[in-house]
């Protein structure tokens, strides 16, 4: 397995990103059950995106998203770690580009009229 994530078309990158993580809990996670191992994430990456890490490199990832407060973790036993992101993926720019578009020309319904 390598260490390298790939983007969406397929090409190594250098390094996992954190949008690819953010996706990963965004697949997989429920309000029932919100957080992940990251062996969970790792095979979700593979699965999703056909991004191939190893644990360790998502575990490291991890720590850095920990650190800058978009993620938390919780033990569970003696080595068990549960994961949870603590924000959602940012959108894909086309995605963005449409839903500021529409906000702009006012093409939205309000939640209360879905």
């Amino acid at each position: 397995m390598s260490n390298r994530a790939r983007n969406d078309s397929g090409k190594y990158t250098d390094k996992l990103t954190e949008q690819d993580v953010l996706k990963a809990f965004d697949y997989e996670t429920t309000p029932e059950e919100p957080m992940l191992t990251a062996t969970e994430i790792t095979d979700a990456l593979a699965e999703h995106f056909d991004i191939e890490v190893s644990s360790q490199t998502v575990r490291r990832r991890l720590g850095e998203m920990e650190d800058a407060g978009i993620v938390a973790s919780k033990k569970f036993g003696a080595s068990a770690v549960g994961w949870t992101a603590l924000v959602g993926p940012r959108l894909a720019d086309d995605v963005a580009a449409e839903a500021d578009r529409r906000l702009e020309e006012e093409e939205f319904v309000s939640l209360d009229e879905v």
